[in-house]
């Protein structure tokens, strides 16, 4: 029997860096200015924030933000 796949997240090259995911989950998501790249803080996601990396990917104005299957 297999455990349960990990969650990942990443952000398409298109992403605007707007900060709206920073904003509403800044547990998942950091805008580096510096880099001029929004990072993702966690990989795998913890289980207990699937629900809320969910929601990012539904709320990110421009849909840059999707689950890696692998």
């Amino acid at each position: 029997m297999e455990g349960k796949q990990k969650m990942k997240l990443g952000i398409r090259d298109y992403c605007i860096r707007c900060g709206i995911c920073e904003d509403l989950y800044p547990q998942l998501f950091h805008v580096n200015l510096d880099e001029d790249v929004v990072e993702v803080r966690y990989d795998p996601v913890p289980e207990e924030l699937e629900e809320t990396a969910r929601s990012a990917m539904k709320d990110c104005a421009i849909a840059a933000i999707y689950m890696i299957k692998e």
